[in-house]
């Protein structure tokens, strides 16, 4: 579990995030929504430990998340940034294989337990086909199902991902966020996720962490974030909810 307590991020003297009580479980989907600037990105760098609080405590079972060594982090959390590192001299296997570095360290020999992790997240991510062609050669939509894999090869209880679906056409967008969904569900694992997209977020999501200017407005599940009032308050533009024709998940429309 992932808890924030009391937590603040300042620079130069500007407070970019507050949050305090809030909790992340394992096997849930958690979509972080707000708009632009509003600290969706600030909080998973936060918990990924890429920047640290200027006050209060995050903790990752009970523990403070400095207070973990990077090794041992890592086997317990994976983080894709927004931007990736170019991977353009690497096949897919290669790239993959980095996910296994906190296990054996980058000099270390790859163990059958190692190699078997491997095979098994490019399974879980339909990857395999293309596993001995360069990175940089495949679809958008192919490569984030890559990135995927080297983090499920982590072996890590927690996957931080911070708008994964920016460069993908719709069709990818509803294939990334459908594997993401079925592994938190067979694994067990649990998944924090910048989306811009609350239409998306409401079917793929298990709960909705909302932010604006930098401060927790609202925590819950779809069907309590998603009316009129509260996705006002979240974006400052009037929207109409309604359900979905096929499973009844409430969806937002621009008045």
């Amino acid at each position: 579990m992932f808890e924030v307590n009391d937590c603040r991020f300042e620079v130069q003297g500007r407070c970019l995030l507050e949050a305090s009580d809030l909790r992340f479980e394992e096997g849930k989907v958690y979509g972080l929504i707000g708009h632009n600037g509003s600290g969706k990105s600030t909080l998973l760098k936060l918990l990924a430990r890429q920047q640290c609080a200027s006050c209060g405590e995050i903790c990752l079972n009970g523990r403070a998340v400095d207070h973990w060594g990077p090794r041992e982090f890592a086997r317990n959390v994976a983080y894709l940034p927004q931007h990736l590192p170019s991977a353009a001299s690497l096949t897919v296997r290669e790239l993959v294989t980095f996910g296994r570095y906190p296990w054996h360290g980058l000099l270390g020999r790859m163990s059958k337990q190692d190699k078997a992790q491997i095979d098994r997240a490019m399974t879980l991510t339909d990857t395999t086909e293309f596993a001995e062609r360069m990175v940089d050669t495949l679809s958008g939509g192919e490569r984030q199902r890559v990135w995927l894999a080297m983090l499920l090869a982590q072996g890590s209880r927690f996957l931080l991902l911070d708008e994964p679906l920016s460069a993908l056409d719709i069709a990818h967008q509803v294939d990334t966020l459908s594997l993401i969904r079925n592994l938190c569900r067979d694994l067990g694992i649990g998944v924090i996720i910048v989306l811009h997209d609350v239409n998306m977020v409401s079917r793929y999501c298990d709960q909705l962490v909302a932010l604006r200017d930098g401060r927790l407005l609202a925590q819950g599940t779809p069907d309590e974030l998603m009316n009129d009032a509260t996705l006002e308050a979240i974006y400052g533009i009037r929207m109409n909810v309604m359900p979905h024709p096929t499973d009844h998940r409430p969806i937002a429309v621009v008045q």
